[in-house]
């Protein structure tokens, strides 16, 4: 059993620091009036030369949420569970060894750990759409930009004039209620766009327009659009209304917070895993390491795991903390790594050429061969949907299986080397577009999935596609050295080593993007490790 120490930025974050808890830091500056100005001789920093005061702001501290709120609407709270503990992580093996050749061992081992209490700040500001009607309200809004679309341009600016909207304000796509068919009252929007007592004809109108809001609607971001509603000040007037009957926390649990972060011993993960070790030790001239590992890291904060000191891993919905725990994104399924080394039995004291002469020696002997071989599975992804279409955050939203189940789509997923491109998935699901012209004439310059296979999910879901049930492209890697010694006396030798890494030259190949309507879908286009680099090392020794 060991306890974890994690980073200092974890705790700074409840110090105050940028747009963190700033109501516990205050700054005041003034600047210092001394000297005058050479030609009036007035002192710098007065307006005449009867001086005017300069008038400091109340010093406050602390300030209130919401004065930081009004200050600076990216403020945001950060605090610790008060019964914060140190986490901790049991871990435990057991295997069996036995020689099965002369030098030679086989070692099986099973290797498990697992932490119950991680660390993890979460954002309990998720925004709400459920309770207060904001998706039924999100839903008719769309029909109604669709009904306004149905009509057409010249009837939906024509319902629009006839509402009472200034030539000025007339748009081709907008998702207010304008008498067209199929289109509804809105009762969230109506409260926060328009002003008490004003009709919608009023400036407010162009809202029911606004380009942001359109996308929003288009792609089913019913989070963003929430999100928006419930931040920006523009909407604030309205929002604290009482005559509109919001509640201050219609959409978050602060309103006067952009986020509200708890650390907490909220996370847990665990992994387990089977190791295959043979190995042996040097004897005639070799030795040999060959390791194979079959693991599988699974956890519920696995997306920030050791890369940020601030643990911050939001849930992909505090409405079902279950729904996090999936395949880790630092899981590797299989890893083989083998090492040797192999001195060439040639020259004095070898098995061949034993007898030679000090000159032939010199030629033949002294050479040693080493090399690394590493092979492994790629690391894991998904098909997502780059929606955030259950609250603010697009993270962990996969994209919607349609016209394919998911173990049918996995059977197309791979390494396929084309003549116009490489991709991981099956080109046979691509539309694809070739270039015509340079450097690109042949080759493929635009690849989407085919439509009808997946879609975004509906309003208030989340996509069915599983988290990090894929696997990107494997990886593996050849390195092999070649060293000559040249005896000099006894104890000095000169060596000469020449390495080759990824002698091979092999690419290994990076999945590309991932989001199911990307214009790149399924395409690879970058690669991880080094090319082959070889390098020769001189040495003297003794």
């Amino acid at each position: 059993m060991s306890f974890l120490h994690d980073g200092v930025t974890t705790f700074t974050n409840l110090l105050g620091t940028g747009n963190t808890n700033p109501g516990l830091i205050q700054n005041a500056t003034t600047s210092v009036l001394s000297g005058t100005v050479p030609a009036t001789n007035q002192l710098r920093g007065q307006l005449t030369a009867g001086g005017v005061p300069l008038i400091l702001p109340t010093f406050k501290i602390p300030i209130t949420d919401r004065e930081n709120f009004l200050t600076n609407t990216a403020s945001g709270l950060w605090t610790a569970d008060p019964n914060l503990k140190a986490p901790f992580v049991h871990q435990w093996n057991i295997g069996i060894e036995r020689e099965i050749f002369h030098n030679t061992a086989l070692e099986v081992r099973y290797v498990g750990n697992y932490s119950p209490n991680q660390w993890r700040a979460k954002n309990i500001n998720e925004v709400n759409i459920f309770e207060n009607g904001f998706l039924q309200d999100f839903v008719r809004a769309q029909g109604n930009l669709a009904a306004c679309t149905a009509a057409g341009t010249v009837a939906c600016r024509a319902a629009q004039t006839a509402a009472g909207v200034p030539a000025s304000q007339l748009a081709n796509s907008s998702f207010n209620n304008w008498g067209l068919p199929g289109q509804v009252p809105l009762t969230i929007f109506s409260r926060l766009f328009n002003q008490a007592g004003l009709p919608a004809s009023t400036s407010t109108a162009l809202e029911y327009s606004n380009s942001a809001f359109i996308t929003n609607l288009n792609n089913n971001n019913v989070g963003a659009f929430a999100n928006t509603l419930a931040f920006t000040s523009t909407y604030r007037a309205n929002r604290e209304n009482p005559a509109l009957g919001l509640a201050g926390n219609f959409f978050v649990a602060n309103p006067n917070a952009a986020f509200v972060n708890i650390l907490a011993n909220d996370a847990r993960s665990n992994y387990n895993a089977m190791e295959v070790e043979l190995r042996r030790r040097f004897s005639n001239g070799l030795q040999f390491q060959a390791d194979y590992t079959w693991s599988k890291a699974m956890g519920d904060a696995t997306d920030n795991q050791g890369n940020s000191q601030a643990d911050l891993a939001s849930r992909l919905t505090l409405r079902n903390p279950q729904a996090d725990y999936r395949r880790s994104t630092q899981d590797q399924t299989q890893r083989f790594v083998a090492n040797g080394l192999y001195d060439i039995p040639f020259g004095n004291g070898k098995k061949f050429l034993s007898g030679a002469n000090g000159v032939v020696d010199k030629i033949v002997g002294g050479f040693s061969v080493g090399a690394i071989v590493t092979w492994a599975t790629g690391v894991p992804f998904y098909i997502s949907s780059g929606r955030s279409t259950f609250n603010q955050s697009t993270a962990n939203n996969g994209a919607q299986l349609t016209g394919i189940t998911f173990e049918e789509f996995k059977k197309n997923v791979g390494l396929y080397k084309t003549p116009t491109g490489v991709f991981f998935v099956n080109p046979n699901l691509l539309d694809l577009t070739l270039g015509t012209s340079g450097a690109t004439t042949g080759q493929v310059t635009r690849s989407t999935l085919k439509a009808g296979l997946m879609s975004a999910p509906a309003p208030g879901t989340f996509g069915n596609f599983p988290v990090n049930s894929l696997s990107g492209p494997s990886y593996f890697n050849f390195d092999l050295s070649v060293i000559k010694r040249f005896h000099i006396t006894e104890t000095v030798y000169f060596q000469l080593k020449g390495t080759a890494i990824n002698i091979l030259n092999h690419p290994n190949f990076v999945y590309g993007n991932t989001n199911f309507d990307s214009t790149s879908f399924g395409r690879i286009t970058t690669q991880r490790g080094v090319s082959r680099q070889m390098n020769i090392i001189a040495e003297l020794r003794f």
